[in-house]
């Protein structure tokens, strides 16, 4: 998915992170696979030679030696071998791992952020700080010279001081560089302060295989440059902002609110502020208390062992003599990253997840392997609150003993898990704990080992409703889970959770709750889909809706993988490409009713809403039934526009009347006349937020 962020798999063909031992790589290689992001999902952690450290330029030369130069494309390089000694709470994990704001790592930020610049199409190598995230005018930058190009940024000579500077002439954007210095002693003036960035082209990097594996990238390397090694030249940018923590201090200010700064912490605090607390397992401590200026973190390392260090906020680890002291180099090595991210992944408990339901409008079916793998799918949707509220919900909360208590709301139903073989039993889709006990593999939780959890559940809609409620319970049970609502992981992980059920399905469903508001959802051929969303005019469809939109429960329940199974093994058999005709329709009604929406055409909407249940309907019969046509035979004179909101055979029935008397029509007569004792009217409204996650 392409919406906020940067696919890196668009972009990157690779991200390579640079470690300075084994035993970091490691550590990195386990936090990499528990985020699950494609953004920092790396194909390579790379630790410098020999378990020792060889800098900046060295690691970059050893790194190009694994490269694979049939596939290079695009790479960037993100070195991360320092030890972290200034933010020992952050030691064990590595400063590229700390937790911003959002919850996401800086890596995956500065990976993003990278993402943005325009690099050339036939591909090189980008060369960044895994500790630093500078932020500037991406987009005026310019990568199309030959050799290396750096990123400078014009500051005061104090800054020119404390960091390399291009001294580059000529005034646009790209300067052929004519010297580079490093903190040099100047007391005046403006110089361009180099960024950490640096763009290296194909050509020199396999000159660079001949290098010694030795040396700073930012140092060594730019005296060769200036020897004539290659052409170098530097962006200008207007300005700079650098996200750094060098200091608990930092970490303090930065992330913090000054005062304290509490991250994954499993009791209870007592802090006198200028407190840094991270990584204390609940049950290790049922209280903490820190005079000012104390901080403490907890370390997991060897067998079952950990390190509870108590420091002050402006020690210096790096220098004063504290890093020998705990022996934190030796127990670095040993640092036990399977506890570390069981610990992270449940701090925050409780959390609540919650989400809206959503109408599919137009091109349903197509966004459901094999047929998007094969043709692609385009889905039109809107999320949706119901009778003023959000429908769907999930509450985890952390027990005291191993056990997983599963709690149903709507169902009114309750079981106690107590063993991994009764939690791995997820297979049976009639099971109503299936869903949690899949998401819970899913998202890779280890009974006996991972901490007891309680699971409440709610979905607030008919079952078989037709509104993607079984997907958007999955990914919201997900985001509960994980603690974090990124679109992309959450739809990924709902496919593999419905795969554990064995019910199959698109993907659709959960985007239609995870993102918010109207949109139109698009993949393009392939085994793994990538959605792009593109929002619409939802204001203008919600002024149409107020005046002409119905939202009416059938009473008619039905299974929506039993539909499925039909639709697929007609796609499969393909009479005389009827099939495929049929889903390059169903696409095209999408198309046709986003495009109404930005036109603000609601007669070319309706036409659109209209064929799409044409082609539903031609696709399997059983889209409809008896009853459904019943329904449709008491109001069709007063009806613009309709189609059932799901796959078919029941449940919920959006209606777009042909005036505001015809909805009141349609009102009055399927309210009088109600086809089963369950059949009746849902106010709706469109929901902007999507799901939500909040620490309870």
């Amino acid at each position: 998915m392409k919406r906020q962020g940067i696919d890196k798999d668009e972009v990157f063909n690779q991200v390579v992170v640079t470690a300075s031992n084994e035993a970091q790589a490691a550590g990195y290689r386990a936090m990499l696979e528990a985020a699950r992001s494609p953004l920092v999902r790396a194909e390579l952690v790379e630790p410098d030679p020999g378990g020792r450290r060889v800098g900046s330029l060295g690691a970059t030369v050893n790194l190009l030696k694994k490269v694979d130069m049939a596939r290079r494309g695009l790479v960037i390089v993100v070195h991360s071998g320092g030890d972290a000694r200034r933010t020992p709470g952050y030691a064990a994990m590595g400063k590229a791992f700390i937790p911003m704001r959002d919850g996401r790592s800086l890596l995956e930020h500065i990976v993003e952020t990278m993402g943005r610049l325009p690099l050339p199409s036939h591909g090189g190598m980008l060369v960044v700080s895994g500790d630093v995230l500078p932020t500037f005018d991406t987009a005026k930058m310019d990568f199309s010279r030959p050799g290396v190009t750096g990123v400078a940024y014009e500051d005061c000579a104090d800054e020119a001081r404390r960091h390399g500077v291009y001294v580059a002439g000529g005034r646009g954007v790209v300067r052929r560089v004519d010297e580079f210095l490093q903190k040099p002693d100047v007391h005046e003036g403006r110089h361009l302060i180099d960024t950490g960035v640096m763009f290296i082209d194909w050509p020199t990097a396999a000159k660079m295989e001949t290098l010694p594996i030795a040396g700073d990238i930012y140092d060594e390397f730019p005296k060769m440059l200036m020897k004539g090694f290659a052409p170098f030249f530097v962006n200008v940018a207007s300005s700079c902002d650098f996200f750094h923590v060098g200091s608990t201090r930092e970490l303090l200010v930065k992330l913090g609110d000054g005062v304290r700064y509490v991250d994954c912490v499993g009791c209870q605090l007592r802090l006198a502020g200028e407190n840094v607390v991270t990584n204390v397992p609940a049950g290790r401590f049922k209280s903490l208390s820190l005079a000012k200026g104390e901080c403490f973190t907890c370390i997991p390392y060897g067998r079952g062992k950990w390190l509870d260090l108590k420091y002050r906020i402006d020690d210096n680890f790096k220098a004063d003599g504290l890093w020998e002291k705990y022996g934190l180099g030796e127990i670095m090595k040993q640092v036990d990253s399977r506890q570390l991210l069981s610990l992270r992944r449940w701090s925050g408990l409780p959390r609540r997840a919650n989400a809206p339901a959503r109408i599919d409008f137009a091109g349903g079916w197509s966004d459901t392997p094999p047929i998007c793998n094969i043709e692609g799918g385009t889905v039109l949707n809107g999320a949706v609150m119901l009778n003023g509220e959000r429908p769907i919900e999930a509450v985890v909360a952390a027990r005291k003993d191993k056990y997983v208590k599963i709690v149903s709301r709507d169902l009114g139903r309750r079981r106690l898990v107590k063993s991994a073989a009764e939690l791995a039993d997820h297979a049976d889709p009639s099971d109503w704990c299936a869903l949690v006990k899949s998401a819970l593999k899913v998202v890779g939780y280890k009974f006996g080992e991972d901490p007891g959890l309680d699971i409440t559940i709610r979905a607030d809609l008919p079952k078989g409703s037709g509104m993607g409620t079984s997907s958007i319970l999955g990914a919201t049970v997900l985001a509960a889970l994980l603690g974090r609502a990124d679109a992309d992981e959450l739809g990924e992980l709902t496919l593999q959770l419905e795969q554990e059920m064995r019910t199959g399905g698109g993907w659709q469903d959960q985007f239609g709750g995870i993102v918010g508001g109207v949109k139109i959802l698009r993949s393009q051929p392939g085994e793994r889909q990538h959605i792009a969303v593109e929002s619409l005019d939802t204001e203008w469809l919600a002024s149409l809706f107020k005046a002409r939109g119905l939202l009416y429960f059938t009473g008619q329940k039905r299974m929506a993988r039993n539909i499925l199974r039909k639709v697929l093994a007609f796609y499969a058999e393909n009479p005389h490409d009827f099939a495929k005709i049929l889903i390059k329709s169903l696409k095209a009604d999408a198309e046709a009713a986003a495009d109404a929406i930005r036109r603000h055409d609601a007669d070319a909407f309706a036409a659109a809403l209209n064929g799409y249940w044409r082609d539903k309907k031609l696709l399997d019969p059983g889209s409809t039934n008896e009853r459904v046509e019943e329904i449709i035979g008491r109001i069709s004179k007063h009806v613009s526009a309709l189609t059932l909101t799901g796959a078919g055979g029941g449940g919920f029935m959006f209606i777009l009347a042909k005036s505001r008397l015809a909805a009141a029509a349609i009102r009055s007569e399927l309210t009088a006349n109600a086809p089963t004792s369950q059949s009746r009217f849902y106010s709706f409204a469109f929901d902007l937020r999507g799901i939500a996650i909040t620490q309870l």
